[in-house]
């Protein structure tokens, strides 16, 4: 008899075996389950009482045992209660085992339990471990039966027994967060809980005990090893969970009582050192002046005990202090002395404790920063003040800094973004009472990772610098300017005129003034460069929230570097909405692989002779309400929220099984199949075990599969991708080089890079229509040359009149693809056209 074996359709349910319940005895279980329930979470909350770890270890190990020996006891009280026609014994072994389960999960959800703020994660993978461990501990209790007869589960049952645990486990680990708002008492929610956690351990017996199925044989099923019968391990079971229980409850009681008592212990300590602080008020301050401070009834100021500090602090003796203290007031800076007498007068009225930093001056006029406290006590003849003064010219300074650092951008002295979203609020603020209009502007340095790549960090520094010069020189002294992030600044113009035409106005040409500024040279590392700059720009009058106007003004720029850079682009309505629509569409292509909204188009690659010798898979987007979607448009999309590396997967596993699907017709068998790869996908750490895997899973010819790579792919890492090339070129697998001619390195790094086919693109054959003579032309002869000289297959895409097809094929081009041929076509639309053909 094994673990767990499963009813199938060739089982005889008629002849298995019938048996009850005895209703006290299932009562009893349920109890026992919400006994061990609530002993558990009262070891919970000792765990969160405590400040040791090793007290908080031992309430999380006996409390596993108590509510797990609970699980393991209801569960066994439970087969006691069920009678069936045979004889049931248990083999100890894995009667024993079978706790464990149930102590892990119990340990498991404790340790929820415990957590000072139960996140909803925390719940729910609490209440996942403690149903898999109640369906462990019963499944694993289950298989020590020893009977005459073979035990099945019935498979749907069995599943819904594990997820009425999970599900119920999950509730009562949410009883406290959800009915907390509702219910006030801790006991209350805690015995809800527990209720429910009973209802998981017992609802989960119950349930698996109508998915088992006992089958009579006519030998004893069971393991082998000592045995004990059905009453004797049920009464012992009973006897473990009420001795457990009765121990854990005693402990719990305890711990409480011990929770009172060090509560009182910790009161009575604080009311000491209370009585010791006002006892040592002046001994036990920090190092610096350490002074009692009196004002008598009729206003005279006096120390009648002040450290020899107050030599350094205020140029005067402690004698001279107790007699007359009036002179101190001669060395507080004159711009604090006003507001620290008004600090002690409202100390005085109120007694409340005085805290007050102010500046004193030494013999040479140079301020240093002080901080007093002290606590004051009315006494018969006035006031006495009991405290100290420390320097806090160091901490003063630091905070200057921390400051500095806060709001202003450490490389080139600006604000940084979260000061000018500062000053952008209060702008705002002050436009609620004004008419007035104001503007942000937002600059980004075109080709900053360039200079960073070739002349380094120190030169990109360099142009920061200067970049910010230039702005905070140039800009009105009314603007305020920052430094963003690396290469992206803002300036934000305030208080333009109300007539939004000539806000906008005078915007645009300070955006212009700028552009004009930044084009000019820079004086970089001892060479002259120069550069460019996107700008985006945003104008506004009505109250709006600071981020969003930067993030307008920000959106702005971006359609401003879309468009080549060099440009100043305003803020328009339309900019948002199409934004928003592409995070839509965004949104939607997860949706679209799981509802198979994708699928592959197949467009013909021919011979010089007219044969077809291939395809190109190219996906298309049937989307449900906006109809085919090009690629050209949702695969940056995909590329930007990296949902390129599962549209790639798909597109190989569709492209795998089309091939296999075509190896059975002889017309089709001979095809290859090219697929073009993203960099994503490209360097995914799995990419070359997935192909191989798909290879091998459709037995598929893997010299009928070509992988089109663009120039910019491989070489983003060109070792890398050498490598990769060449492992799955070792399988058989073709490369293509895609789009080659448009890039600027083809030439030099070709001879390094595996390919089997270039691929000429589709620019240059549309200008072989201006006759051999033009420039292009001679690009297009050149690739033609370097392919035949490395022995390259090369396919001309785009083709689509007769007179480029032939200027091609005499050029010494063999493989075409384009609409001359055939357009991309659906797969089976493809068939139906080559068997025409």
């Amino acid at each position: 008899m094994s673990l767990l074996a499963f009813a199938d359709q060739t089982t005889d349910l008629s002849q298995a075996l019938s048996g009850s319940h005895q209703h006290l005895l299932v009562l009893l279980s349920l109890l026992i389950a919400i006994l061990a329930a609530h002993t558990g979470f009262n070891f919970g909350q000792l765990m969160r009482s405590t400040q040791s770890h090793n007290i908080r270890r031992l309430w999380h190990g006996l409390g596993a045992i108590a509510l797990g020996g609970g699980v393991w006891a209801m569960h066994f009280s439970g087969m006691m209660a069920y009678e069936l026609p045979v004889e049931v014994n248990y083999q100890l072994g894995i009667t024993l085992v079978s706790i464990v389960p149930a102590i892990l999960a119990a340990a498991v959800i404790l340790h929820v339990v415990a957590l000072p703020q139960l996140h909803w994660r925390s719940i729910g993978l609490g209440g996942i471990f403690m149903g898999a461990g109640i369906g462990m501990m019963h499944y694993t209790g289950m298989a020590a039966m020893v009977l005459q007869a073979e035990r099945l589960y019935r498979l749907d049952l069995f599943i819904a027994s594990v997820l009425v645990a999970v599900v119920l486990a999950t509730l009562a680990l949410a009883v406290r967060p959800l009915l907390r708002p509702f219910v006030a008492q801790d006991e209350i929610l805690k015995l809800l809980s527990a209720v429910v956690m009973g209802l998981a351990i017992a609802s989960m017996h119950y349930l698996a005990m109508h998915a088992t199925l006992y089958l009579p044989t006519e030998t004893i099923q069971g393991l082998s090893g000592t045995s004990i019968s059905k009453s004797t391990l049920g009464a012992l079971a009973v006897m473990v969970a009420v001795a457990l229980l009765l121990i854990a409850s005693v402990a719990v009681w305890m711990r409480q009582r011990l929770h009172r008592v060090e509560r009182v212990s910790d009161q009575s300590e604080r009311l000491a050192l209370l009585w010791s602080q006002r006892m040592q008020r002046i001994s036990e301050r920090v190092p610096g002046l350490v002074y009692q401070f009196k004002r008598s009834s009729d206003g005279h100021f006096t120390f009648p005990y002040a450290s020899e500090s107050i030599r350094d602090f205020y140029q005067i003796s402690p004698q001279q202090a107790a007699l007359d203290a009036s002179g101190v007031m001669d060395v507080i800076h004159p711009d604090d002395r006003e507001g620290m007498l008004l600090s002690i007068e409202r100390s005085a009225a109120t007694l409340s404790p005085w805290h007050y930093e102010y500046r004193v001056l030494d013999q040479q006029g140079n301020s240093r920063w002080v901080f007093g406290n002290s606590v004051p006590e009315q006494e018969a003849d006035g006031i006495s003040w009991y405290g100290f003064i420390t320097d806090i010219t160091e901490r003063k300074a630091a905070d200057e800094t921390i400051h500095r650092l806060a709001y202003y951008d450490e490389l080139t002295g600006l604000f940084n973004r979260k000061k000018i979203l500062l000053c952008l609020q209060e702008l705002i603020q002050d436009m609620k009472q004004s008419q007035h209009f104001a503007a942000v502007i937002y600059l980004d340095l075109d080709d900053f990772k360039r200079l960073n790549d070739t002349l380094g960090h120190q030169a990109g520094d360099q142009l920061l610098l200067q970049v910010a010069n230039r702005i905070a020189l140039e800009m009105p002294a009314t603007t305020f300017c920052a430094r963003l992030s690396s290469d992206e600044f803002a300036v934000v113009l305030g208080r333009l005129p109300a007539v939004p035409a000539l806000a906008r106005d005078i915007a645009g040409q300070q955006a212009a003034q700028l552009l004009q500024l930044l084009q000019r040279p820079f004086s970089i590392s001892g060479h002259q460069y120069s550069g460019s700059v996107s700008i985006g720009v945003y104008t506004f009058s009505a109250p709006e929230q600071a981020d969003e106007c930067l993030k307008r003004a920000d959106l702005a720029m971006s359609y401003a570097k879309q468009a080549g850079g060099n440009e100043v682009r305003f803020f328009l309505p339309g900019m948002l909405t199409e934004v928003e629509q592409r995070f839509v569409l965004q949104q939607a292509i997860s949706q679209a692989l799981a509802q198979q909204q994708f699928c592959l188009f197949y467009q013909p690659q021919l011979n010089h002779a007219g044969q077809v010798v291939g395809v190109e898979a190219l996906i298309r987007w049937q989307h449900p309400e906006r109809g085919m979607i090009a690629p050209a448009y949702f695969i940056p999309l995909a590329e930007e929220s990296e949902q390129i590396e599962a549209i790639g997967r798909w597109v190989l596993q569709q492209g795998c099984q089309q091939l296999q699907g075509w190896q059975r017709d002889p017309l089709l068998a001979g095809l290859s199949v090219s697929i073009n790869i993203s960099v994503r996908q490209f360097y995914q750490p799995d990419f070359v075990d997935l192909l191989t895997g798909l290879l091998r899973y459709y037995q598929v010819n893997p010299a009928q599969m070509t992988l089109e790579l663009t120039e910019s792919l491989v070489l983003r890492d060109l070792d890398d991708a050498v490598h990769r090339m060449q492992q799955l070129k070792a399988l058989g697998v073709r490369f293509a080089m895609d789009d080659f001619g448009t890039g600027y390195s083809s030439l030099s790094y070709l001879s390094r890079l595996p390919f089997d086919e270039v691929k000429i693109d589709q620019y240059f054959v549309r200008q072989s229509e201006h006759g051999e003579k033009t420039r292009d032309w001679a690009i297009v002869e050149a690739i033609i040359g370097i392919a035949n000289t490395f022995g390259m297959a090369l396919v001309a895409e785009g083709v689509e009149t007769e007179a480029q097809h032939q200027l091609l094929l005499a050029s010494g081009c063999h493989y075409f693809q384009g609409y001359l041929f055939a357009r991309p076509l659906a797969v089976a639309d493809f068939e139906h056209w080559l068997r025409r053909r």
